[in-house]
């Protein structure tokens, strides 16, 4: 059976609609589904395990990982008996004119029963265009680094629904979507030369702020550190502490809108040091923490 295709259009020209977001914390063995739903549901785990089923495919969810489907997609989530799940459960429309949060009750509405037997059918697979790169699949089970602070900020808004929220919310939504995209593209363009240093890649993207060296980042890869520093400039433009820092910096900034201080947030980026932090905060861009922080507060 051939899998049915959604095409939403070109990236730029969407309207994402935030419908609902809040975080569950499942009980031993607990359940959802099998079921079809009336919009769209991004799954990202905060802790715990659980297992996936999408259609025809499964797969076990784990800490910044991400379970996506779509409209009319039979889907079942079962929490893990001994390790209970805790996850983030974001519902959405990709392209909506109006903003139209939800309540509980009318999400609840737009839920209907399925069966086991259903599972067996193909999900709806979701493309969008995006120049120069053409057509880029949305996948059902994919990592998700960094998105836990925009989520948190979605939910922030959604939950304290204050004036102007609607439009707030879309460009949370717009923002997770790009930076979604983006990551699709980027494991979707790996060269022989990215996959040689895909190890070293995945670890300071999912721990910018540890104390990596050259040494570390060349042993997870199977290299002597001299060719590893070769290889990883040809492959990303960039030395391997340019790139890191320039990883940092691009969390830092979500730090930075998080923490009450900033010698908190260079705490959390692995910074002993507030001078270095501050440094490569304004190298990378342009700015101080303290007015990046104050440019936000004024908005």
């Amino acid at each position: 059976m051939s899998k049915p295709f959604m095409h939403l259009g070109e990236l730029s020209l969407l309207q994402p609609t935030v419908h609902f977001i809040r975080i569950t914390r499942s009980k031993p063995g607990q359940s959802w589904g099998p079921r079809t739903i009336s919009d769209c549901h991004l799954i990202y785990m905060l802790s715990g395990e659980a297992t996936a089923v999408v259609g025809d495919q499964k797969w076990r969810l784990q800490p910044e990982q991400c379970l996506f489907y779509g409209t009319d997609s039979v889907s079942e989530i079962v929490a893990s008996e001994s390790d209970p799940a805790a996850f983030y459960s974001l519902h959405f429309d990709w392209n909506a004119p109006t903003p139209a949060p939800m309540s509980e009750p009318q999400l609840l509405a737009g839920i209907r029963k399925s069966t086991h037997n259903d599972l067996g059918s193909p999900a709806l697979t979701y493309q969008v265009h995006v120049p120069p790169h053409g057509l880029i699949t949305i996948p059902h089970y994919f990592r998700f680094p960094g998105a836990e602070s925009i989520l948190e900020l979605i939910k922030r808004e959604f939950d304290a629904q204050e004036p102007g929220f609607e439009l707030a919310l879309r460009g949370l939504m717009g923002r997770l979507i790009a930076v979604w995209v983006r990551q699709q593209i980027m494991h979707s363009e790996l060269n022989e030369e990215n996959k040689k240093i895909a190890p070293a890649l995945k670890a300071v993207e999912q721990q910018p702020e540890a104390d990596w060296t050259i040494g570390a980042l060349a042993e997870l890869c199977g290299y002597h550190p001299h060719y590893f520093a070769e290889i990883f400039k040809e492959a990303v433009g960039m030395t391997p502490k340019a790139y890191l820092i320039g990883l940092r910096m691009k969390r830092a900034k979500l730090v930075l809108l998080e923490e009450e201080t900033i010698e908190q947030a260079a705490f959390r980026m692995g910074y002993r040091s507030l001078h270095y932090f501050c440094r490569h905060f304004k190298e990378e861009t342009g700015l101080t923490p303290s007015e990046f922080k104050k440019q936000f507060r004024d908005l």
